[in-house]
């Protein structure tokens, strides 16, 4: 069984700020074939040396927009006004002039999904966003009488 503590990165990358991280997120919306076709296209390009988004996928623009919510979009927006940190989430919630508690959950959800970081210094849990953009990728493709859709 894996240690829930273990985040696969190296002890020296603990930290997420100690991590090498590009300075685009790209969110899409594709398939679990999409999606592993595009990972092995970026590991290809990574071995060649070429930077490459951080990806964040979503199987459907309902599950993105779920997410994706305009005030979490907000808090993202914040982070990145901030250097890509706040120094708390009470700190951010103050800056958002919302309510600890929403931010609070609106943070830990957008780092389940690895949409930002938490880190953890002394009681302080502070939202670390590494990214200088977030690139929202979503094609809409309607099926046209007599087309079949595409498989998925």
């Amino acid at each position: 069984m894996t240690d829930p503590t273990d985040n696969g990165w190296p002890d020296k990358y603990s930290d997420p700020r100690d991590r090498p991280h590009p300075s685009v997120l790209r969110v899409t919306v594709e398939s679990f074939d999409e999606m592993r076709e595009d990972t092995l296209d970026t590991v290809s390009a990574l071995s060649e040396g070429e930077e490459q988004a951080a990806v964040v996928s979503f199987p459907t623009v309902g599950e993105l927009r779920k997410i994706l919510t305009d005030r979490r979009l907000e808090l993202l927006q914040t982070l990145m006004e901030t250097e890509g940190a706040a120094e708390s989430i009470t700190a951010l919630a103050e800056d958002l002039d919302r309510d600890y508690r929403t931010v609070h959950d609106d943070v830990s959800l957008l780092a389940d999904y690895g949409l930002l970081f938490v880190i953890e210094e002394g009681k302080a849990k502070r939202p670390y966003l590494p990214y200088e953009r977030i690139h929202l990728d979503v094609e809409l493709v309607g099926v046209r009488g007599g087309e079949e859709e595409a498989p998925a």
